[in-house]
């Protein structure tokens, strides 16, 4: 598969409902997997937390890439993460991102993310876990 349309239809897969599946994080994230965001590092395990960590707080979380490159294994992002809170707020985000695959799984990421719009507790939506 393309890894352009690996991170874009995994993406859709994984925001697209309520539900945290764990299972499905793990097809697509090789378990040596690191993660660099605003200044945290995490770790397969970490990143796992993270993700229930979002479905927990959010209602919907939608991402519309701006822009999406691939060189070999890196794909680079440009997209914007609009989510849904249970509260009812709602947060938008910039994100910038680097993501390497090899033998079909992500290993690595780097990210920077910046809220536009929402409240300032949600400028951790990024790397909380």
């Amino acid at each position: 598969m393309d890894n352009k349309i690996f991170i874009t239809e995994g993406f859709k897969k994984i925001f697209g409902t309520a539900e945290f599946d764990e299972a499905f994080l793990r097809q697509l994230f090789d378990t040596s997997y690191i993660q660099h965001v605003d200044g945290k590092t995490m770790g397969l395990e970490e990143f796992i937390q993270h993700m229930k960590l979002l479905k927990e707080r959010t209602q919907s979380i939608h991402v519309d890439f701006r822009s999406v490159i691939t060189e070999g294994e890196i794909v680079f992002s440009n997209h914007v993460v609009e989510a849904l809170m249970k509260d009812g707020s709602s947060s938008v985000i910039q994100v910038i991102a680097e993501f390497r695959i090899n033998n079909g799984k992500v290993y690595y990421c780097d990210e920077l993310t910046h809220l536009i719009s929402g409240d300032a507790a949600s400028r951790d939506l990024g790397s909380a876990h």
